[in-house]
């Protein structure tokens, strides 16, 4: 694959026993999450700025727009390219039913969560939707981590292991 060889020059220049650990498959994974992260963060911000300052939407309503269109980058890139698995049994299929659901559901908190950060910093310190944009991109990153985490790995444990190289980052 063509970001595994690159990677791979990336790293040449390391240590030997450093570069194996960071060309192993979840090494390689975490870093395609990192830059699928990265850039739905850049559609997230960009379409923010451009929204509100060059269309002239209200900061709220471009937030929200941003804020779908990385979801949806993230999610496609996530499936397509990060998390490549396919369900192969009943039971992992209604995992993976589990996993779409709860990623859409969870991300409509964080899009509450993201554009009530904004609004307080706006309407409440007169404080720059800019700089809430960035609070709230830490906020919800963080909301996003802890509670796919737990509510994945809390479905693993309450329904038996599904899949041994799933990752509950997704």
């Amino acid at each position: 694959m063509a970001f595994d060889r690159t990677m791979l020059e990336l790293v040449a220049f390391l240590p030997q026993p450093l570069r194996r650990l960071l060309m192993k498959p979840l090494m390689l994974q975490i870093m395609r999450f990192a830059v699928v992260g990265g850039l739905a963060f850049v559609v997230d911000f960009g379409l923010l700025l451009l929204l509100t300052e060059l269309v002239g939407l209200n900061y709220l309503v471009s937030a929200t727009i941003s804020f779908i269109a990385a979801v949806l980058l993230n999610y496609i890139m996530s499936v397509l390219w990060v998390f490549t698995n396919k369900p192969q049994t009943p039971k992992s299929k209604v995992y993976a039913t589990f996993k779409m659901v709860l990623f859409f559901v969870l991300s409509t908190c964080g899009l509450l969560i993201n554009n009530f950060i904004m609004w307080a910093f706006v309407e409440w310190w007169a404080i720059s939707y800019i700089i809430g944009k960035l609070v709230a991109t830490v906020v919800v990153m963080i909301f996003n981590f802890v509670t796919r985490k737990i509510l994945i790995e809390g479905w693993k444990r309450n329904h038996g292991s599904v899949d041994p190289h799933d990752s509950a980052a997704q």
